[in-house]
Formats: C-alpha cells, structure tokens, sequence
C-alpha cells in the first residue's frame, strides 16, 4: 500500500472513530431522555435500533477488509458514513423526519448517487480485470446505474412496507398528521393516490440520482476510461515492484 493510501486510512480511521464516539454518546442520551420522557418501549427500542445500527456499519468497512481483504474507497466510504449517519440518527433517531418534512426526499435524492457509486464499486469487485468491457461500453454503463439504484430503490421500499406492517412504524410515511417513523393512535392515514406519494416520490428520486451520475459518466466517459487505465496501470506496477523486492 503506498504511503499516501496509508495517510489517508489513517485519516479516516480517526474521523471513523470520532463518529463511533459520537454516534455511541448521542445514543445512551437520546435513550436516556426518551426514558425519562416516559415513553413508550416501542419507541425507545425502534429509536435506540438505529444507533446500533449506525455503529456496525461504521465497522463495516474493517470487517470486510479483515475478513475478505476488500478495500472499500474512500469516497464511498465517506458518502456512506455521511447518508447513514443522515438517515439513522439525524433521520430516526433524533426524528428529522417527523421534524423536517422534506428531510426523507433530500435522503433519496442523495441514495441515487450513492448507489450509482456502489454499483461502479461492485462491478470492479465482481467482474475483476474484465470489467473494462462494462466500463469502456457507455451506454451499458449508464443503464446498468440507473438499473442498479432502482432496483435497489424498489427493494428497500418492500423492506419499509413490510417493517411498516410487522412493526407499526410510518418509515413509508402513509400518515397525514407526521412525517416522523413513530405515530400514535391520534394519527390519521392518508387514503387512496396520495397513501402512494411517499413510495413513488422515493422512487423518482432515486432515478434522478442515478441518471445524474450517468449523464456525467456517458459525457466524462473518456476521460473516465484514461483513468481507470492509470489505475491499472498503477497496480499492476506496485505488484511488480513488490515481486521484485521479493525475489
């Protein structure tokens, strides 16, 4: 791994565990006040979910890295960080959601660029050294992104419904009187198209997203193809300096 590679792990590796610290301490209060709120366990447990969940997928990245040597960007790895964070703690658990009623569609706009991303990474991993092909043909490219976050898009929606139905949570925002995930029996529902507006606003934005990223991948596709090539290139020398220094 080259030195500034390692400057930058090291960078991130701080800041990941500044967000540990604060994520862990903004859970033991939040849950803390909401028992001396008296409210429901319900609530408490949903709300105190996504701290636990925040904290395990800020160690994500390390246990895939120890566990099947995968080296997630860092960019990815900082977007990643920043929606999840977004999502899960300003969004649920300090109720973003309930209080800001466009917070969950800026979240969606932002998932479509960020699964547009993913899918970049997962083609790299999946395919390996053949996944020039998919690179160097434009149009694959940008259908497979907007494809990719879609699809991903939809299932996360199946997801909420069924969390939504199991739990009796509002994470699909069909009630009229709160954005906010928990609702209580003095909610009213919304009835008929506008119970869809949640679920296919979502949907639309995560579109947007992605075929953003792949208007500017099909327009940048050329320059994006140089640098791919210095990349490889640039791995396939460390490789052969590390082959020598072996020998």
């Amino acid at each position: 791994m080259s030195t500034d590679k390692q400057k930058t792990r090291r960078k991130l590796h701080r800041v990941n565990n500044v967000i540990f610290a604060l994520t862990l301490l903004l859970g033991v209060l939040n849950v803390a006040y909401l028992i001396w709120q008296g409210k429901a366990w319900d609530e408490i447990t949903f709300r105190a979910l996504q701290y636990i969940a925040m904290l395990l997928i800020l160690r994500l990245p390390y246990m895939l890295h120890l566990r099947f040597r995968i080296e997630v960007p860092w960019p990815l790895s900082v977007f990643i960080v920043i929606f999840c964070f977004s999502a899960l703690i300003l969004g649920d658990g300090l109720d973003l959601y309930g209080k800001i009623h466009w917070w969950d569609k800026l979240l969606h706009a932002e998932s479509g660029i960020l699964l547009s991303m993913l899918a970049l990474w997962l083609i790299h991993i999946i395919m390996a050294e053949n996944d020039k092909y998919i690179y160097f043909n434009r149009y694959f490219l940008v259908l497979f992104l907007v494809m990719f976050s879609v699809g991903v898009g939809a299932f996360w929606e199946i997801i909420e419904y069924t969390y939504d139905s199991l739990m009796g949570t509002n994470t699909q925002q069909f009630m009229a009187t709160t954005t906010g995930s928990i609702y209580t029996a003095d909610d009213k529902p919304l009835c008929g198209h506008e119970a869809l507006n949640d679920t296919m606003g979502d949907l639309i934005l995560d579109f947007i997203g992605a075929f953003l990223v792949g208007v500017y991948g099909f327009l940048r596709h050329n320059r994006l193809i140089e640098r791919y090539q210095e990349l490889v290139n640039q791995a396939n020398e460390t490789v052969s300096a590390e082959a020598e220094s072996k020998a």
